[in-house]
C-alpha cells in the first residue's frame, strides 16, 4: 500500500503498519478486532485508515490495461519488445510451473525453527478449533479427527490436561494439537503431531535418552527445545531456557495405549 506523506496525518505510530495491513487484507481476524477496537477511539487513527482507503481506491479505478494498450499502439519498438517477451515467457513459465508444483508437493516437516516459529506465532494468536482443556470428550475428539493423535495425559489429571490455551493450528498446513502451559509463571508450548503427516527432521541437535525416550535437544535463542516421536506420536516441547527443566515436564507426559 502506498505511504501517506509527511505532510499528512499517519495516526498512532504504534498502529500504522497495522491500518496499512488491514487496507492491504493482510491482517488476521483476531489482528482485525484489536485494531477495530482502537479505532472506535482514536480519531487520528481513523482519519489515516480513510486516507490509505482513499488511495486504493483511487489506484484501484485506474485503468492501467487502457494505458498499456496506448503505449504498445504508438510504439513500434515496443510491439517487437513485447512479442519477443511473450515467446521468453512462455518458454521460462514452464520451468517455472513445475518448479513451483514441485516444491508445494513437498510435504512439510516439524523441524526446531519451524517448532520456535509456532511457539512465538501462537502466544499471541488463539489455536483455531480452540476447545476447553478441562472437557476430556472435547479434547479426544479434536485430537483424533483433526490432528489424528491420540489425546495425552499430562501429570496426574486423568485424561485432561491443565493448560491456559488448547487447540489445533494449521502453521505448517497439517493439524498440530497445542498445549500452552504455564509452568512457575512462564510459558511452555507442548505441539503434538502425527510423524506421517508430519515428520521430524533434526540437524546438529544433542541426544539425550530419558526412559524409553530418545529426545533430541537444540538450544534456539532464549528457549530449550525437546523434539522427539513415541509410534505415530511426535512432540515438540518448547521452555524458556534455563528457567524451566524439560525433562520433568517429559517424564509426566504418557500416551494411553
Amino acid at each position: 500500500m502506498d505511504r501517506i506523506g509527511k505532510s499528512h496525518n499517519r495516526g498512532c505510530p504504534e498502529w500504522s503498519d497495522a491500518i496499512s495491513a488491514m487496507v492491504d487484507g493482510e491482517l488476521s481476524p483476531y489482528e482485525q478486532q484489536r485494531l477495530w477496537m482502537h479505532l472506535q477511539t482514536c480519531p487520528n487513527c481513523r482519519q489515516y485508515y480513510r486516507q490509505l482507503q482513499a488511495v486504493k481506491t483511487r489506484v484501484q479505478k485506474t485503468n492501467w490495461a487502457a494505458l498499456w494498450a496506448k503505449a504498445i499502439r504508438e510504439n513500434r519498438k515496443l510491439r517487437k519488445w513485447l512479442v519477443a517477451a511473450v515467446v521468453l515467457t512462455a518458454i521460462v513459465s514452464v520451468t517455472a510451473t513445475t518448479s513451483v508444483i514441485q516444491h508445494f508437493r513437498k510435504q512439510p516437516q516439524m523441524t526446531p525453527t519451524a517448532a520456535l516459529g509456532i511457539f512465538r506465532y501462537h502466544l499471541l494468536n488463539p489455536f483455531e478449533w480452540a476447545f476447553n482443556p478441562s472437557c476430556e470428550a472435547g479434547s479426544s475428539c479434536m485430537a483424533k479427527e483433526k490432528a489424528n493423535v491420540t489425546p495425552i495425559r499430562l501429570g496426574t489429571q486423568k485424561g485432561k490436561v491443565q493448560s491456559e490455551r488448547a487447540g489445533v493450528c494449521e502453521c505448517l498446513g497439517v493439524p498440530i494439537l497445542v498445549y500452552l502451559l504455564k509452568v512457575n509463571g512462564h510459558p511452555v508450548m507442548l505441539l503434538h503431531f502425527n510423524i506421517s503427516t508430519l515428520p521430524i527432521k533434526l540437524s546438529d541437535s544433542t541426544v539425550v535418552c530419558l526412559s524409553d525416550k530418545t529426545l533430541n535437544c537444540r538450544i534456539v535463542a532464549d528457549m530449550h527445545l525437546l523434539i522427539w516421536r513415541e509410534r505415530q506420536n511426535g512432540f515438540a516441547l518448547i521452555v524458556p531456557y534455563g528457567k524451566v527443566n524439560p525433562l520433568k515436564l517429559v517424564e509426566q507426559i504418557e500416551i494411553p495405549r
